[in-house]
């Protein structure tokens, strides 16, 4: 065979071990503003997505090290391999699935409306003639988008890069109410920031983690049997209890309700 030929077959063999092949270290994509899921502290990233994949990692054998990045690019990231893997709150949806593949779902939410925590509007009014923040780029935002802007009265939509920032907005007055996911809205309550949650739209979400689409490093399966194994073990429920007091322990993965073509 002339030696071109060879060359691009050895080439083509490289490319080919490199698609299945598996990586010592992954760099795990987080918006570090997300408690009780993804945050940081004294320089430290924190949460219940950071010790769930950090110990993913013991079990199967592998290490991760985390990058915080604006949410609303977060997937454009992992598309183009800038990351591995998604791990902060992101809620399975079929849009999202086009673009990367998830794992099995680990985590039940739906959105909770937030006011200040002196004000008079409830789930209802809180969207009527007023100023309302969600984070850009997630499913409470889309909600608002989907099913009220345009359709309630007098109601506008600000983005906001975080959520943190949104309530701090809600806390000066600058908006009058923010459409959040249930267990960090009820963070934001925990730490004693000046809002309160009046109400809950029922949007049946689930989160799970992501990888980038075609999954090139065989990394699924490893997430998954992960997730089995904290649970067997007893690891998950000593997670959910410490940062989820009083919150009752479902067996992970959980059944995928969000049925994509």
């Amino acid at each position: 065979m002339k030696r071109g030929f060879l060359v691009g077959i050895v080439c083509l063999a490289f490319t080919l071990s490199l698609l299945g092949a598996e990586k010592e270290v992954y760099v795990v994509g987080l918006d570090a503003a997300f408690p009780p899921f993804t945050w940081v502290e004294e320089g430290q990233f924190r949460g219940f997505d950071v010790e769930v994949m950090e110990a993913i990692a013991e079990l199967q054998g592998f290490r991760v090290e985390f990058r915080d990045l604006p949410w609303a690019t977060i997937i454009t990231a992992l598309a183009q391999g800038k990351i591995d893997v998604i791990a902060s709150g992101l809620t399975l949806t079929c849009e999202r699935d086009q673009v990367v593949d998830f794992s099995l779902p680990y985590w039940e939410v739906d959105q909770a409306v937030l006011v200040r925590e002196d004000s008079q509007l409830n789930a209802i009014t809180a969207f009527f003639g007023t100023s309302v923040g969600a984070q850009a780029g997630t499913t409470g935002y889309q909600w608002i988008e989907d099913n009220l802007l345009g359709k309630a009265p007098g109601l506008s939509l600000r983005p906001y890069e975080t959520y943190d920032l949104a309530v701090s907005d809600l806390e000066a007055g600058r908006i009058a109410a923010v459409l959040c996911d249930t267990d960090t809205a009820q963070g934001f309550v925990d730490a004693g920031r000046r809002v309160k949650i009046v109400g809950i739209v029922k949007t049946g979400e689930q989160y799970a983690y992501a990888v980038t689409g075609g999954d090139p490093y065989g990394l699924l399966p490893r997430i998954n049997e992960g997730l089995r194994q904290l649970y067997q073990s007893g690891r998950w429920a000593e997670l959910v209890n410490r940062y989820f007091p009083g919150r009752p322990v479902s067996p992970v993965p959980l059944k995928r309700t969000e049925l994509c073509e």
